[in-house]
């Protein structure tokens, strides 16, 4: 995942929680939603996690 992905995952994630909270927004729906977002969000975990381990092995280096 890049930098921009991760932008495009938030983007996502934003859009999606504006859809949730419109009442308008079917039931059916939301569960599909439901399940969008925990891919996003399993994928931005994954990419800060990432980008987490990379600090602390520079913060080794450096130490």
């Amino acid at each position: 995942m890049t930098v921009e992905d991760y932008k495009k995952n938030i983007e996502r994630l934003q859009q999606i929680e504006a859809e949730v909270k419109n009442p308008e927004t079917a039931l059916d729906k939301i569960d599909t939603l439901l399940e969008e977002t925990k891919k996003l969000a399993s994928e931005c975990q994954a990419y800060t996690r990432g980008l987490h381990d990379k600090v602390d092995s520079l913060n080794d280096i450096l130490d």
